[in-house]
């Protein structure tokens, strides 16, 4: 969602911005296994809004949306979804990136996944909670995560768990080496390029020290 977007091809003025997160939520998807999907984009109006997702709901097992979740005088998601009956069951999560994340029930039981808008949260949201949710559901076993060591120290101030993106490579005696990528913000969709997954962080801690293992969530799940 977001008025804001433009599809690929067509020239874009100062205040918009590339689509980029309904290709990256398929492309994720199908990777997975899970082909059978469509998506759409839809601007910030709640009529339209309220209208296509009753749409919609009506025809999906899962809904899986893209921005719209914060506070935002457009961001007007949760309401929209209140109003076609959707049971709230989370709305933030205590994480960076993606702490916006709203997660329901629609009216027949199908899930209903509202990632935040910005490309690195949407990601790691989709990897993180919507790809190990249809797995579970289909009854397919898989690796949630594994542990690697920190190659360099890592430092942050913030009291939530942090996904911090990460690239592998082989260490000594079989063990898995995670170099942090960090994102300068969590818009900043190209500095994924060539990284693996990304570690978990947790809150609480401020500082991990070179050679620390922490779990590891690769992009693709095996």
């Amino acid at each position: 969602t977001g008025s804001e977007l433009v599809q690929p091809g067509i020239a874009i003025e100062d205040h918009q911005i590339r689509m980029s997160n309904g290709p990256a939520l398929v492309a994720m998807l199908t990777q997975h296994g899970f082909t059978n999907t469509a998506h759409e984009h839809l601007i910030d109006d709640p009529d339209i809004l309220e209208m296509r997702l009753g749409t919609l709901l009506s025809m999906g097992d899962v809904v899986v949306l893209s921005g719209g979740v914060s506070m935002g005088k457009a961001d007007h998601i949760p309401e929209v979804l209140a109003n076609l009956g959707v049971d709230v069951v989370f709305h933030k999560i205590s994480q960076q990136p993606g702490k916006p994340m709203w997660f329901g029930i629609g009216p027949t039981g199908q899930p209903v996944f509202a990632l935040p808008g910005n490309p690195v949260s949407t990601l790691v949201c989709c990897r993180h909670y919507v790809i190990p949710a249809l797995l579970h559901a289909i009854n397919r076993q898989f690796w949630q995560s594994e542990f690697v060591v920190l190659t360099e120290e890592v430092t942050f101030k913030t009291e939530l768990t942090c996904f911090m993106p990460v690239r592998l490579s082989s260490g000594k005696n079989g063990s898995i080496r995670a170099t942090p990528a960090p994102t300068n913000t969590s818009g900043d969709f190209t500095s994924l390029t060539g990284t693996d997954g990304y570690v978990e962080l947790a809150k609480g801690e401020s500082l991990f020290d070179a050679g620390t293992a922490v779990p590891m969530h690769r992009w693709t799940i095996s």
